[in-house]
């Protein structure tokens, strides 16, 4: 295409052209009068003639030139107030040369392409954000040129375009906000903090429109004005700036989250896609490496803010309505009615996406107890305590939670304390409140929570057990002591560790003598009285020792202390007889352990059956390990549960045994401290013990035990470990 062809008259390729800028002017004015009279189509000729012809050459007066004719066809179409689809068919034409230039390698030519590329966006108006995704793609180039005059001319440029995206009017449909933020999205991401900062202040350009819903597109840029907080290029100077912008624009945003929540919007799907975007957002924020602490605070912030909301959504009350009547007067009521019945309805989009995403929020806020920071563990802490809060709220109106069980069971396995503890509290949480809708997982629930107990602390441990007692009604007890003592079994380092800890809850929990029925009975059964290959007697011998131990010294057991200790003088039948009956049960496991045996017949002030197993034990040989436990004994002895027998050995008539039994207690024992020490407490007896005396002559004995049959129970026990471990001996002998 030529001059000639489009009747581009002389005084306009001379004048258009030259380096005066005055010629130029002459130039673009006379260019202004042929298009005038031309159709948009000739219009279209030109401009693409003046690209091709002008434009596209390396001098720069002929680019200049080129330019100002395009700028010269935009004067003349608005001068001509031509209608809105006329300017639009030539736009792409007359903008789109200006972009080109934008990139030249040649300052002057960028400088020149923005600069009438402003010009033209002031003239035509707010037609131009048709190219709005174009012109501005290319201007975050222009922020960071080289020359300082394109960089001042592209700040201009961006600042009218800002102006016409904030004056132009909706039903226009010249700006096309989904269009924008994919183009803000994709340009975010740019790692030079001075065109972030651009973008931040177009973020809140659009936010301050008043017809613009910008929560409604916040999931194209929300991450990165996140990760913004985490920014550590120091040698970028508009860094720290950027951050501050950041933070101000989260907040702001934060801020609007309970007017998004409430607006007046019968658009209830955008709502729950937002608030599912933006909670996914916050949760895999929290996941994200890149995330430092100041990241997890401010998407702490967040999250806290929406619980805050539907903590305060439930608080209002519940409207009561029946059928309406929309009758004269009646009609605005029933109007405002209605609005109020959509408020509440609306209220509940917030609701169901926190209980949709409830799950995976108790995850993530779980597993940031487990941190070092000290602040995004208080953060977590108040977001849990807040969840449980909205729980008992949502409770009240029928709604469930059980599908959180295998989420908290997860992170009951995590090996962070801080965060198995409040697991456990979400445990017992559900437990007392979702009862009848967690039967069918019970046993599951049990085999995480007495696995837990493995690698615990005294206090997750107390925590545990807690929830063991809520859940093992009789139905499950068996399943609790069983399942216990498996793990006692499994595990020698907790046996030694937690043993003690975790009967003396159990008895805490439930009824202390069934707890030492049931662990005594499960003993025998389990580690006991079974095949050959299964007998495990170091094991029974050990738990039992921690039985003995608790039953002697732990306060909260002095009534069953209290009861055997009474039994022989007990006037009450039906007492005597479940006195007894407890008493046997677990005297036929404590058999199993010499000394714990001792410990019991002691306690039950059956003298003559301890001096009878204290000579049993003679009959064998008797190793270190009794010997120890023989030494313990002899210092309980001292203890204040003991009182009543130390009195008792005032009245050597009266209880013969007991002095033959100390006297035997002391001569097993080797030359030693303790030997010496019972020693001399037997001297003491002589000197002050007068003939005849009885301290306890008013107490009358009214139960007796069959001795010799508990020392045949004993004597068989015996037996039983002397058959296993002879046995033991033969076969390292073959």
């Amino acid at each position: 295409m030529d001059e000639k062809n489009i009747n581009l008259p002389e005084p306009v390729t001379k004048n258009l052209f030259d380096k005066s800028q005055d010629k130029r002017e002459i130039g673009g004015q006379e260019l202004m009068k042929v298009i005038s009279t031309a159709q948009d189509k000739t219009i279209i000729e030109i401009a693409k003639h003046l690209k091709e012809r002008y434009i596209s050459q390396q001098q720069f007066q002929y680019k200049k030139g080129g330019l100002h004719g395009l700028y010269s066809i935009a004067l003349s179409i608005e001068s001509q107030r031509k209608p809105e689809p006329n300017i639009k068919n030539c736009l792409n034409s007359i903008i789109d040369p200006m972009i080109d230039c934008m990139r030249d390698k040649e300052e002057r030519v960028r400088y020149t392409a923005i600069e009438y590329l402003f010009l033209t966006s002031k003239l035509l108006g707010d037609v131009v954000l048709i190219k709005l995704e174009e012109i501005y793609r290319n201007l975050v180039q222009s922020f960071l040129d080289p020359d300082e005059s394109v960089r001042k001319a592209a700040q201009q440029l961006d600042n009218c375009l800002k102006s016409l995206v904030t004056s132009t009017a909706p039903e226009k449909q010249n700006f096309k906000i989904q269009t924008f933020i994919k183009t803000i999205s994709t340009q975010i991401v740019f790692k030079n903090q001075q065109v972030k900062l651009n973008l931040i202040s177009w973020i809140n350009t659009l936010n301050s429109i008043p017809h613009i819903e910008l929560f409604d597109y916040i999931d194209g840029f929300l991450v990165e004005l996140f990760l913004m907080l985490a920014d550590t290029n120091n040698k970028d100077p508009f860094t720290n700036e950027a951050k501050v912008a950041a933070k101000k624009q989260l907040e702001e945003f934060q801020r609007d989250l309970e007017r998004y929540s409430k607006r007046s919007s019968f658009n209830q799907s955008q709502e729950l896609k937002t608030h599912r975007q933006i909670i996914d957002i916050l949760l895999d924020l929290c996941q994200n490496k890149q995330s430092d602490a100041h990241v997890l605070s401010q998407v702490l912030n967040w999250i806290m803010e929406y619980l805050k909301i539907v903590s305060n959504e439930l608080d209002q009350p519940q409207i009561q309505f029946n059928q309406l009547e929309l009758s004269g007067g009646q009609i605005i009521k029933g109007i405002d009615l209605m609005s109020s019945i959509f408020e509440q309805k609306r209220d509940s989009v917030l609701q169901s996406v926190i209980m949709e995403k409830l799950n995976n929020i108790l995850k993530i806020i779980l597993s940031l107890l487990s941190l070092d920071s000290p602040q995004i563990v208080n953060q977590a802490q108040q977001i849990n305590d807040l969840l449980l809060q909205i729980m008992d709220k949502m409770k009240a109106s029928g709604k469930e939670f059980v599908d959180i069980m295998p989420t908290i069971q997860d992170m009951l396995k995590e090996k962070n304390n801080h965060t198995a503890e409040k697991a456990l509290m979400w445990m017992r949480h559900l437990l007392n409140t979702q009862t009848e809708k967690l039967k069918p997982m019970i046993e599951n629930i049990l085999e995480n929570l007495i696995e837990r107990l493995k690698d615990a602390e005294a206090q997750v441990v107390e925590n545990v057990m807690d929830v063991l007692a809520r859940i093992s009604h009789e139905q499950y007890f068996d399943m609790v002591i069983e399942k216990i003592l498996d793990i006692f079994h499994k595990n020698v380092n907790l046996l030694n560790r937690m043993s003690q800890i975790i009967i003396k809850k159990l008895c805490e929990f439930w009824n202390a003598e069934v707890v030492y029925t049931q662990i005594c009975n499960k003993l025998l059964e389990n580690y006991v009285y079974v095949e050959d290959e299964n007998i495990d007697l170091a094991f029974t011998q050990q738990l039992v020792q921690s039985l003995e131990q608790l039953l002697i010294t732990e306060p909260r057991l002095q009534n069953i202390r209290m009861k055997l200790k009474n039994y022989k003088y007990e006037k009450n039948l039906k007492t005597a007889k479940t006195t007894y009956e407890f008493f046997i049960s677990i005297y036929k496991t404590f058999c199993y352990n010499e000394v714990s045996a001792l410990s019991l017949s002691l306690l039950i002030e059956e003298y003559e059956l301890t001096y009878n197993i204290i000579l049993t034990i003679a009959e064998q040989e008797i190793n270190l390990e009794i010997l120890v436990q023989i030494a313990r004994l002899t210092l309980q002895l001292e203890s204040p549960v003991f009182a009543y027998l130390r009195l008792q050995l005032l009245e050597s008539a009266n209880h013969p045994f007991l002095i033959q039994s100390l006297q035997g207690l002391m001569m097993l024992l080797p030359q030693s401290p303790i030997q010496k020490y019972l020693k001399s407490r037997l001297k003491n007896v002589e000197i002050f013990t007068k003939p005849h005396s009885d301290l306890s002559q008013s107490r009358e004995i009214q139960n007796k035990l069959d001795t010799q049959l508990l020392l045949q129970l004993f004597k068989n026990s015996k037996q039983e470990q002397q058959d296993l471990k002879d046995k033991y001996a033969k076969s390292q002998f073959k």
